[in-house]
């Protein structure tokens, strides 16, 4: 469904929509088309929800070329991606992302999760989750329906911002 959707809408468009930070035009319109499917499919909601979101940013990092890690493990503790790579994370931790999709609606849960990721990443501000559901937390929660402070169709012009600002920064070129 996600590759069906990313074909309509087309690569190069994609491509060309992140290199001139119109990325948020490009997952409103993909979540769009797919979330009316996703709510067909049998499961639990947030799981299949917040498990498209995750598809979704594993392929706009890929075809931006935003250097990241993706599901590995680190100190005993899962991690969905990292930004820019696990030595950064080790070494200077406020030049890493942190990106976690809990395909949960328990707050008890992501709560959980949250201080499990605080102790690979000690900057709050540099662990970001993206949620089916509004919740407050002390880190940046992005909500899959755009609504609310941080919309997720911002979050790749808010990865290239974090990325664009950091030493040693490994953004620099797109495939365009």
């Amino acid at each position: 469904m996600l590759y069906d959707s990313i074909r309509n809408y087309q690569e190069h468009k994609i491509i060309s929509d992140i290199a001139q930070g119109d990325s948020p035009q490009t997952i409103n319109a993909l979540c769009s088309e797919c979330m009316p499917i996703l709510e067909k499919i049998e499961g639990e909601r947030s799981e299949k929800i917040v498990s498209f979101a995750e598809g979704l940013i594993h392929y706009l990092l890929t075809v931006a070329l935003i250097p990241s890690q993706r599901k590995i493990i680190f100190s005993s503790i899962d991690v969905d991606i990292v930004i820019p790579d696990i030595s950064t994370l080790s070494s200077t931790p406020e030049d890493a992302l942190v990106i976690a999709f809990p395909k949960t609606s328990d707050p008890l849960s992501i709560r959980k999760r949250v201080t499990e990721l605080t102790k690979i990443q000690p900057h709050k501000e540099n662990i970001w989750l993206v949620l089916e559901n509004e919740l407050s937390l002390d880190v940046k929660t992005y909500k899959i329906d755009n609504s609310g402070k941080e919309p997720f169709m911002n979050i790749i012009n808010d990865i290239i911002w974090f990325t664009s600002n950091r030493k040693q920064s490994k953004l620099k070129i797109f495939k365009i």
